[in-house]
């Protein structure tokens, strides 16, 4: 084991890299096969077949398919968790095997964990409330109480990879998982960690779970799977709800070296603001004080990864922070969540995986189901796949109640 009198050191500023990518989304179980078909254009929108949501007035969603836990985790655990922490542990696994890292070779309270989650466990919840008024209190899955928590993601995939280190879980609406970048990189910037598991994971795909989605207003009530979900279009009605988990390996950057790791690139900001979410001066003030900090200008961003809500009032103002930022379509836009749905907590790591997988392959990843843009938004929304070089990426990050969430990463 490394102890803290061994581990690497450097004299300057911490500096933060990427060394690992974990994915479980609908548009593929692990990183390769998500990044493929995002950059196809394929969708993963399809009417919900999980349960009868004939009483919904929403009927799409975008749902993990031939997901098995046993693969990723023994069933004395899976039988103590929910299925968002199945996603979780599933995501973190793949992520340290990218890494190459041996968590036994680590100081375990130097490696934390900073996930976004916003729903809970809703299935294990659900089972809990039919076994409750069904069958009677007996019958309750007694780990029902510490399943279904938030934090519970944080807490298995800590047990289950014997991680001691600061960590964090954060529920921030669609901001969860921008908030968890937020915590995880200053927490190795500080010192408190030198490895940090970021990202996050939602399992709302439930009859309660989706209804209670419904009651927000955001989402789309459109039948048409290809353009439900159509950030920044004419048509816009809101956003789809998807499912699934992101997880990246954060790594203070001279540990990194001396272990001889892979740097897939290098996270320079992570900058969070508030206002009224109808205020896109919030989002601007976000941008400005993330570039800053990156030590970067608006005319060095190739790509924008946007938060691209689906909402009138919401991508309305993020199109006026982007031109105040970037100019009038001064920058390329993408939002391939719209091919795999809105992940809330596991969002802003899976685009901040996709920026990173656009700079190795030079491409930037098509917006399936827009295909034309609201001429009132003014954005260069990338409509087909773009093959171009992306040195540096912002991803966006933003919630109904006005939290702010930008990112800024390099190309390694």
């Amino acid at each position: 084991m490394v102890g803290p009198t061994t581990r690497a050191t450097t004299p300057g500023p911490r500096r933060v890299v990427v060394t690992g990518i974990g994915v479980v989304n609908p548009l593929g179980n692990d990183r390769e096969t998500f990044w493929k078909n995002a950059v196809a254009g394929e969708s993963a929108v399809r009417p919900v077949s999980r349960f009868d949501a004939g009483d919904l007035p929403v009927r799409l969603a975008a749902e993990i398919r031939d997901f098995a836990p046993g693969e990723h985790l023994p069933r004395r655990l899976a039988v103590k968790s929910d299925v968002f922490a199945h996603y979780a542990i599933a995501a973190s696994g793949e992520a340290l095997r990218d890494a190459g890292l041996d968590l036994a070779e680590e100081d375990p309270f130097r490696v934390g964990i900073c996930f976004g989650n916003n729903s809970g466990g809703w299935d294990l919840c659900e089972r809990g409330f039919r076994e409750y008024y069904q069958q009677g209190p007996t019958m309750i899955n007694p780990w029902q109480a510490t399943a279904w928590f938030p934090t519970a993601a944080q807490g298995f995939v800590s047990i289950r990879y014997g991680i001691r280190g600061y960590s964090k879980s954060l529920a921030c609406d669609r901001a969860s998982g921008g908030s968890a970048l937020f915590h995880a990189l200053r927490s190795i910037l500080w010192g408190r960690n030198d490895i940090v598991l970021a990202g996050g994971s939602e399992a709302p795909l439930t009859p309660l779970g989706l209804a209670a989605h419904v009651t927000t207003g955001e989402l789309s009530r459109d039948t048409d799977p290809e353009h439900a979900y159509a950030p920044f279009g004419p048509d816009r009605d809101g956003l789809v709800l998807g499912e699934g988990a992101g997880v990246l390996v954060l790594e203070e950057r001279e540990h990194a070296l001396a272990r001889g790791a892979h740097v897939l690139g290098e996270l320079l900001a992570v900058e969070q603001r508030t206002a009224d979410p109808d205020d896109h001066t919030g989002l601007g003030d976000a941008l400005h004080a993330a570039l800053r900090t990156a030590g970067r200008d608006a005319g060095d961003v190739d790509a924008v990864f946007a938060e691209g809500a689906g909402t009138r009032h919401g991508d309305a103002t993020e199109a006026a922070a982007l031109r105040a930022v970037f100019g009038a379509g001064g920058v390329a836009v993408t939002v391939p969540k719209a091919g795999h749905g809105h992940q809330y907590g596991a969002s802003a790591a899976t685009e901040l995986a996709g920026a990173l997988l656009s700079m190795r392959d030079g491409v930037i990843p098509p917006t399936p189901g827009a295909t034309t843009v609201d001429p009132a938004l003014d954005v260069d929304l990338v409509t087909d796949r773009r093959t171009t070089p992306v040195d540096l990426a912002v991803v966006n990050s933003r919630s109904r109640e006005g939290t702010n969430v930008c990112a800024v990463v390099a190309a390694p």
